[in-house]
């Protein structure tokens, strides 16, 4: 719609149909922006049909300049989204202190259940029973189905190196998500991140609740406590931030694990550190999380916002420091 005058004074027109309400939201606010000119750089105005876009043309080149006493009525129609904050820069939060690791003595220790009896099928020292990083026994041999003692103690788990790349990369992902909805608002279209191409159609403000999802984990991080996802996009966010990071660490040689021990070597080591698995809280759930992250289908946009729906399984892992 627009505010025009045919002669007979101030009327509202339709100038365009469009398909979606943020489309026309874009539109809007390209007529309306102070900056002329920024339908040329915007994507969403190219793609629409040559009828429509020639309307379009015609009602910009129709608006008042700024020698008209009704040209700031324009800034009444630009719609802009809210921007979170981001979270601060990780590298002050003291991770060795919120996620603390056992750091067993180099010549191990005799905590672990288990462990003695692998030992001596190694045929090593009973007594040393080879503590891996972050106090947890690193078993050589795999457990047989007749073995009477099945060492457990190897668990991975989120430590102070893996908790400080997960906030790392979870906030950069944040930062694109927003500056992918904020583009949105002003008509550009596409991807901009490594989220699910499934989720790629959906309005400004889809992407806004994905950020605050990673916004969420990285105040779980901050605050000493285990991320443990408790909607699909919060799953979909973790798994998303914790591959890109792995993935911004291949080369020809493959995963570059010596460069991530680099990278937080100021930290101490933990039993888990950059393993996928050590994530692994929710990763088999009741809902569709992994059909949405691998779905080559495009969902219609306004059709996802259950992903943010709180999942059945998180009553039983609060959000404390009690549910690490």
């Amino acid at each position: 719609m627009a505010i025009v005058d045919k002669g007979n004074g101030h009327e509202l027109d339709a100038i365009a149909t469009l398909e979606w309400p943020h489309h026309a939201v874009a539109i809007c606010n390209l007529l309306n922006s102070p900056n002329r000119g920024q339908e040329s750089l915007s994507g969403l105005w190219h793609s629409l049909p040559a009828s429509v876009r020639a309307g379009l043309e015609q009602a910009a080149q129709q608006r008042v300049d700024a020698t008209d006493e009704r040209e700031f009525l324009a800034t009444w129609f630009v719609n802009e989204i809210d921007i979170p904050d981001l979270p601060r820069d990780g590298s002050g939060i003291n991770w060795a202190a919120l996620f603390p690791v056992a750091q067993c003595p180099a010549d191990g220790c005799d905590y672990c259940d288990g462990c003695p009896a692998h030992a001596e099928r190694r045929g090593g020292d009973a007594g040393s029973n080879q503590c891996g990083p972050g106090g947890s026994c690193r078993c050589l041999v795999d457990s047989s189905e007749d073995e009477e003692e099945t060492c457990v103690c190897p668990s991975w788990d989120v430590g102070p190196r893996w908790a400080a790349a997960l906030y790392q990369s979870l906030t950069e992902t944040a930062e694109v998500l927003l500056e992918q909805a904020d583009g949105l608002v002003w008509g550009v279209e596409g991807p901009a991140v490594g989220f699910p191409r499934s989720l790629i159609a959906q309005p400004p403000a889809f992407f806004v609740r994905l950020a605050e999802s990673c916004i969420d984990l990285c105040a779980l991080l901050a605050g000493g406590v285990r991320p443990v996802p408790h909607t699909i996009a919060e799953l979909l966010m973790l798994d998303e931030a914790a591959r890109s990071y792995l993935e911004n660490h291949v080369s020809s040689a493959g995963l570059d694990v010596d460069a991530m021990k680099q990278e937080f070597a100021h930290l101490p080591e933990g039993h888990g550190d950059f393993e996928l698995d050590a994530l692994w809280v929710f990763q088999f759930t009741n809902s569709d999380w992994e059909k949405i992250a691998e779905s080559e289908t495009i969902y219609q946009p306004y059709s996802m916002d259950r992903i943010f729906d709180t999942l059945p399984e998180a009553a039983q892992r609060p959000r404390n420091a009690g549910g690490r």
